[in-house]
């Protein structure tokens, strides 16, 4: 019994990333209407897609680093970079996992009327905010390789996105399977995410927990992810590489299992939407 569902979920997980690879044409053309139109006919245009995270982190740094003198390392500026590591993935798999997770009520003309790949849907919501917030994360990785000589950065950086989407893809193809039968999935994801960046070490390092607060923190599928990516832009290599293969683990089980209820789930959105 237990095979036979290994080999249903690993069969599900391929079809779904065979899906996504076989219309990556429209899922591209949908994620870059989708980015266009977010700021269609304002007056900044794009580069609101760079104002609003670069304000939030300017409240948190303001915040965390000059009021309550959270330190990192060697300073401030250390502490910065530690903030920022954590906070600009954290922005993507927010954004992603929010909007995905409504992604099914809001097409459901188009699932109710044409036969059409819903796991494009799901996936336009989560590669529409990482190619906003994105290019924060590659301009960090450039001032490390510019004034620390860190090219390992450039080099771990796109594994680290990687696993980042599978975690996030995975994660929203269950919560929005869920949210077309029970529409407070929506809500509840809001008030996760609200909680689910004070319980992970992304404001605050890690050394300032309890010990007890550290043994459970291991069972948060978001903090190897974040470790990984704050030990590769504050030291500029994976100091820890348990971090990263913990991370790889949790972003592949999350994939697997959310494309198998996804996929089970799928035919029967058209009549409950």
């Amino acid at each position: 019994m237990a095979l036979r569902y290994m080999r249903e979920m690993t069969k599900a997980s391929a079809d779904v990333a065979k899906n996504l690879y076989v219309y990556r044409q429209i899922l591209s053309h949908m994620v870059m209407r989708d980015i266009r139109g977010r700021f269609a006919g304002s007056v900044g245009g794009f580069i609101w897609n760079f104002i609003h995270p670069i304000l939030m982190l300017i409240v948190y740094l303001f915040v965390f680093v000059y009021i309550f003198k959270l330190r990192v390392g060697s300073g401030a500026g250390t502490s910065a970079i530690y903030m920022m590591a954590g906070l600009f993935p954290w922005m993507i798999i927010a954004e992603g996992l929010m909007r995905g997770t409504g992604s099914m009520m809001e097409n459901a003309n188009i699932i109710q009327k044409t036969s059409f790949p819903t796991e494009i849907l799901v996936a336009k919501s989560v590669f529409a905010p990482l190619l906003s917030y994105g290019i924060a994360m590659l301009l960090l990785a450039l001032y490390k390789i510019l004034f620390t000589g860190s090219f390992s950065v450039i080099l771990f950086l796109p594994l680290m996105i990687i696993i980042q989407v599978l975690f996030t893809l995975g994660l929203t193809f269950f919560t929005a399977s869920v949210a077309v039968f029970l529409r407070d999935t929506v809500q509840f994801v809001q008030i996760a995410i609200n909680f689910w960046i004070y319980l992970t070490p992304i404001l605050y390092p890690m050394i300032m927990l309890p010990e007890w607060a550290k043994k459970i923190m291991y069972f948060n599928p978001l903090f190897p992810l974040v470790d990984a990516y704050q030990s590769l832009f504050v030291s500029g290599r994976l100091a820890r590489l348990d971090m990263f293969f913990f991370a790889l683990a949790w972003s592949l089980v999350f994939f697997v299992l959310g494309a198998f209820v996804f996929t089970k789930l799928k035919f029967e959105f058209a009549d409950w939407l």
